[in-house]
């Protein structure tokens, strides 16, 4: 399976963390990080600052450009934990029916917060459904054109893609929101382990347990 795992500059760990979280389970994955400043300087990304949560607000919807509109790809943003394969989600896809595949999180959750480092999380509809994303990249038209001047309404609603289908909310177990026994991903979407005032979220201990096997020397 092909992952793009949303990097935040200011905290390098959520992405590394996520990452080995995945190959926990498998190193078969062939995982990138989908960094803005790197898509910056390759003239792929251009879209003017305008107050977003996280680096990768707008960047995602990059994917099937970067996967050369071939295959399927993950999405899913750099402050998940996963406590199982990635690839299990399959088991919830039918590939013949949709073009896209998310965690419909329901509208009652969508009120206005601040997230990770102070930044405004600005409420809208399908709020939270990018954050982890199955794409049929073989069937999208969306890339740098549409994701530097589109409006973000078309990108975070789904404008761009014909039928999006529904997983588990077990694949993504937002902290704060939900509740799931045994989750398969945890989300920290408000902040996690890694913030000051966030060190005792649930998960929290796997997300450091996690943190310190990537810290030991070799």
């Amino acid at each position: 399976m092909k992952i793009y795992i949303g990097y935040e500059e200011a905290h390098p760990e959520m992405y590394e963390v996520c990452k080995a979280s995945i190959e926990r389970f498998s190193r078969q994955h062939i995982i990138k990080p989908l960094r803005k400043k790197h898509l910056i300087e390759q003239g792929v990304y251009s879209r003017p600052f305008q107050g977003e949560a996280t680096d990768f607000s707008f960047t995602r919807f990059l994917v099937p450009y970067l996967n050369n509109y071939e295959d399927w790809a993950l999405f899913v943003d750099g402050d998940f934990l996963f406590r199982a394969d990635p690839q299990d989600l399959l088991e919830c896809v039918d590939e013949e029916e949709h073009d896209v595949y998310v965690v419909k999180h329901p509208e009652l959750i969508t009120s206005t917060r601040i997230k990770m480092d102070g930044r405004v999380n600005r409420p809208y509809p399908c709020k939270y459904w990018s954050s982890l994303m199955y794409i049929n990249c073989n069937e999208m038209e969306i890339g740098p054109d549409e994701v530097n001047t589109y409006q973000a309404s078309y990108l975070h609603e789904f404008d761009w893609a014909e039928s999006v289908g529904s997983l588990p909310a077990t694949w993504n177990n937002m902290i704060g929101y939900y509740d799931i026994y045994q989750p398969s991903a945890v989300h920290f979407t408000d902040g996690g382990p890694w913030l000051k005032g966030f060190e005792d979220q649930p998960y929290a201990d796997e997300w450091r347990a996690v943190h310190s096997e990537i810290q030991r020397p070799i």
